[in-house]
């Protein structure tokens, strides 16, 4: 067997990267400008709505969406246990308390049922966290929030491109909002946009964006109409995202051919089963995920091989910021026991996969 090092994730940037960088510093005007302003077009674009906010993260992007709906001291948002920390990082920094919530044992997205129970008199907002590219429950969840007189945010830092029911992800609730970070599918560093289709609660999201800043001229001529926050996305992180979009179609190409490769290389292995099935029309999984029975062997086996891996996000309930028995989540407990993202890099072969494959059986056998 080869010894080759499989990673589990690698960048892919090239001559296009490069060359929207080197066209910002030649312009010598690396703040927030006109590149942003790209970038946030063409992300509203992707995601079928009318409005983008380019911020410094997706973080940055959910607090202001949650202030912009009106979220702070005093309020609960409800968010699902299974989500990086970053979520919930986003509630408390919008002056609100996090509710935690279980998930969907299949699809691992936010469960509406929970949601129902959890709604209390101080509860002001829902976080639907579209993990790993497949959509929440959105029509139930819509009705939910509806009839209770709440609001709805997106959390789609990882599903980008991705579709569900016709529509793309981040273009329901109130917001939805997008992450550059490392690991995602258009990544510069750092970075995020939120999308809505309503043009207060853009406008909203602009004032809480730049400082309120609503016109240009000589700083001391400048009138802040109310507070703001300073989370703007430069020009030269913006370049960096906007030149990949480009390849957008062809990634997301990859991500469900890199799926159906392992899927139709692990359908029958002892041990392995498939988050998500079926999977619905039009999503595109992010990362490559299974669940794995004997998770330590199997990322033992991966380790002495060469391959690369990550687990699955430690439920939030178990962080020391939100610790709680582990009685409510079963599902976020037997998911992070058994999940594990598999190799998944832009470069990833058929021939890559089938290797991953063969360490997967010998770990079973």
């Amino acid at each position: 067997m080869s010894d080759e090092t499989i990673p589990w994730w690698e960048p892919r940037l090239g001559a296009p990267v490069r060359d929207a960088v080197q066209q910002v510093l030649d312009d010598d005007y690396i703040n927030d400008g006109p590149v942003t302003r790209a970038l946030e077009a063409r992300i509203a674009e992707i995601a079928g709505v009318e409005y983008g906010v380019a911020t410094s993260s997706c973080t940055t992007a959910l607090a202001i969406s949650l202030i912009a709906a009106g979220v702070g001291h005093g309020d609960e948002v409800i968010v699902p246990d299974i989500t990086f920390i970053a979520t919930a990082s986003a509630v408390k920094l919008a002056g609100a308390e996090v509710k935690l919530v279980d998930v969907d044992a299949a699809r691992l997205t936010i469960s509406v049922e929970r949601v129902i129970a959890a709604v209390g008199p101080a509860t002001k907002a829902v976080i639907a966290v579209d993990f790993n590219g497949r959509a929440a429950d959105y029509a139930a969840l819509e009705d939910v929030c509806q009839e209770r007189g709440l609001v709805l945010i997106c959390d789609s830092a990882e599903a980008l491109g991705s579709r569900c029911d016709g529509r793309a992800m981040g273009s329901y609730g109130a917001a939805g909002c997008f992450s550059f970070s490392a690991h995602k599918i258009v990544f510069a560093g750092q970075g995020g946009v939120a999308v809505t289709d309503d043009a207060a609660f853009h406008a909203r999201l602009r004032d809480l964006r730049d400082h309120a800043r609503r016109e240009e001229g000589p700083f001391r001529d400048v009138m802040y109409a109310s507070v703001g926050f300073n989370f703007k996305y430069p020009n030269l992180l913006a370049a960096v995202a906007v030149a990949q979009l480009d390849e957008l179609d062809e990634r997301l190409s990859h991500a469900k051919t890199r799926d159906r490769w392992y899927r139709e290389l692990l359908h029958d292995c002892p041990g392995v089963s498939f988050p998500g099935e079926p999977q619905k029309e039009g999503e595109a999984c992010l990362w490559a995920d299974i669940f794995a029975d004997d998770q330590e062997t199997l990322i033992k086996a991966f380790g002495d091989n060469g391959i690369g891996f990550r687990r699955f996000f430690l439920p939030l309930h178990r962080q020391d910021p939100y610790r709680q028995p582990d009685d409510a989540f079963p599902n976020a407990i037997e998911a992070w026991k058994k999940g594990v993202w598999l190799p998944c890099a832009l470069s990833l072969t058929h021939g890559q996969a089938q290797r991953v494959a063969d360490i997967c059986r010998q770990a079973g056998e």
